[in-house]
């Protein structure tokens, strides 16, 4: 991930959290719960304040939580004590090399949108190292964001990549995951112009 999207994420923390825990994503947790097997060992990429881990944590799953962005895996540790000894902070796509085991499923919830597509495409190649047999990767990307131009940065620094939903598609074949799920979810926080297409793809 580039600087300067982390780099608005470390100065933004505190806001940022606060935003996050803010947000109805009731639709959200009931399209993680119920497309993981209950009580699997899961793993998040881009925790954010721990708003998801902490859901899943809560309905038995066994979570790694890790982020980015140090402040942010901070911000977990704040809003979400429970979470203190499921907190890692791991850059991505690097991190994914840094022999962290096997697991029933992978999720990574807004997170995708901000690498590039070699980082996107290297950070599915990692995913699928990591996991188990018939395992399944859950991700959360744009359907819709009117402010953001494709393949670009936004006013605040971020990096936004745009890929059509067959995009996605081809790229997680072309790394033994197969799409077998998608939902169109508005946006939690209420905003307009923005929708969220969310993925369930299964290890080959």
């Amino acid at each position: 991930m580039d600087r300067s999207t982390l780099n608005y994420y470390s100065q933004n923390a505190l806001k940022v959290a606060e935003k996050y825990e803010s947000a109805d994503v009731r639709q959200l947790h009931d399209f993680l719960s119920s497309s993981l097997k209950p009580g699997g060992k899961l793993l998040e990429l881009g925790c954010g304040s721990g708003r998801d881990a902490a859901f899943m944590v809560s309905q038995g799953f066994k979570v790694l939580a890790t982020d980015g962005c140090a402040s942010m895996v901070q911000q977990a540790n704040l809003h979400h004590p429970e979470l203190a000894a499921h907190l890692l902070h791991l850059e991505l796509p690097d991190g994914l090399s840094n022999g962290l085991g096997v697991f029933d499923g992978i999720y990574a919830i807004a997170v995708l949108m901000h690498l590039s597509v070699q980082e996107i495409e290297k950070t599915i190649l990692g995913v699928n190292s990591l996991l188990a047999a018939k395992g399944r990767f859950i991700f959360s990307v744009p359907a819709r964001r009117d402010e953001v131009m494709t393949n670009t940065f936004d006013s605040k620094g971020r990096r936004f990549t745009a890929l059509s939903p067959e995009g996605w598609t081809d790229l997680c074949l072309k790394y033994n995951l197969q799409l077998v799920r998608t939902m169109i979810s508005e946006d939690g926080l209420g905003r307009d112009g923005v929708a969220w297409m969310n993925c369930l793809a299964q290890k080959l």
